[in-house]
């Protein structure tokens, strides 16, 4: 009797320590997917460059159809997302969800924490001093916040990729704090899924001036996400492509047919197309 005490003693203190294990794993998320992407957008606006663009995004609320515009900071932070996720972070998007909201006003104890379960590419959306303003958020450590975002004022609409919110700014944090909002995709290890190679049906192609061939692509793997392919001529004026791959000549001459894929991955294949 004394010795299945014992057993059941140890069985309990066995199952404490793997529910105390399993409760400090963090949460599953890709981060490095998500750095990847991120990184990828700096080459189109690198620090210190200035994004004038606005993010247009048409979605259905109750039934009907309705459109949300972002600029300035918040257009930055759609287009941010886009490229990431395939799907852009807006004002009430429910493609999101909130992750983490602080209730600090007098000292950044709370703001520390906040972030400490922040991950690369979730969206902070603040309100305080300076404004409304909104970022992605890429890291935090003992210094501050590393954010990627478009500042304003006389670097009007300037991209500043991992620009540091530091602790020690009190006029930043002490007005800020009450506010700060984290969000996070839904779908988020879904990103992981990225198009790892693109294939035609033809590699070379010969057409007469006025005919029609239609290019098929593959993508794999077949659980990619997203497979949209965008289908590109090095010049229409030879050969013209359409959104469904179907090639047309034009005149004599040659052009290259590229299907590029469309989840932010990078990965193309590329036809020669000689019309005769």
């Amino acid at each position: 009797m004394q010795r299945n005490r014992k057993w059941y003693r140890r069985l309990a203190v066995f199952c404490a320590s793997i529910f105390m294990i399993l409760a400090l794993v963090p949460e599953t998320v890709h981060a490095a997917v998500v750095a990847d992407r991120v990184k990828a957008v700096t080459k189109t606006y690198p620090s210190g460059s200035y994004y004038n663009g606005y993010m247009t995004v048409e979605y259905v609320k109750n039934g009907i159809r309705r459109t949300y515009i972002g600029h300035e900071c918040a257009g930055f932070v759609m287009y941010v997302t886009d490229k990431a996720f395939q799907k852009a972070y807006y004002n009430g998007s429910p493609d999101y969800r909130k992750i983490y909201k602080t209730v600090s006003t007098k000292n950044t104890k709370e703001m520390k924490s906040l972030f400490a379960r922040a991950k690369i590419g979730d969206v902070i959306r603040w309100t305080g001093h300076g404004g409304r303003h909104q970022a992605i958020f890429l890291g935090a450590d003992r210094r501050g916040v590393q954010v990627y975002e478009a500042n304003f004022g006389d670097d009007y609409n300037r991209v500043w990729y991992a620009h540091m919110w530091p602790w020690n700014n009190k006029a930043l944090w002490t007005d800020t704090s009450s506010s700060v909002s984290v969000f996070r995709y839904r779908d988020y290890e879904k990103i992981d899924r990225a198009v790892k190679k693109v294939s035609l049906n033809r590699k070379s192609l010969l057409l007469k001036r006025g005919k029609r061939y239609r290019l098929t692509a593959a993508v794999r793997p077949s659980t990619a996400y997203n497979k949209k392919i965008q289908w590109k001529s090095s010049d229409p004026k030879i050969a013209k492509v359409d959104a469904r791959g179907n090639v047309k000549g034009i005149k004599k001459g040659h052009a290259v047919i590229t299907a590029l894929a469309r989840d932010g991955s990078g990965k193309k294949a590329s036809c020669r197309v000689t019309v005769r």
